[in-house]
C-alpha cells in the first residue's frame, strides 16, 4: 500500500519515514503542491520479480513491426562493424 503524504511532512518525519519503509515495508508518494514528486520505497519491492510476474510484463510490451525490426537489426550490425573493441578483457 502506497502513502501519500506532503513533502513539509516527510521532512519533518524523515527519520520516521524511513524506519516505516524499512521496517513495515510501507512505500510513500511523496507530494508538493497536489503532485506526486517523488516515491520512497523498500529497496525488496523492486528487486525481486517472480516468472509468472515476468511472464505477465513480457506479454505486455508493444512489438516491432517487421519494417521496424529490419532496422533495428541494421542498426545493431552497423553499430557492431563500428564499434572498436579492446584486444583483451583487461584493457
Amino acid at each position: 500500500m502506497v502513502k501519500r503524504i506532503s513533502a513539509t511532512h516527510a521532512a519533518r518525519n524523515f527519520s520516521d519515514l524511513i524506519n516505516r519503509v524499512r521496517y513495515q515495508g510501507t512505500s510513500f508518494d511523496i507530494e508538493r503542491g497536489n503532485e506526486v514528486i517523488a516515491r520512497i520505497v523498500p529497496v525488496s519491492a523492486h528487486s525481486t520479480l517472480s516468472i509468472a510476474e515476468l511472464s505477465v510484463l513480457w506479454a505486455q510490451l508493444p512489438r516491432l513491426d517487421h519494417e521496424d525490426a529490419t532496422l533495428f537489426e541494421e542498426s545493431l550490425n552497423d553499430i557492431r562493424q563500428s564499434a572498436s573493441l579492446p584486444d583483451t578483457l583487461w584493457d
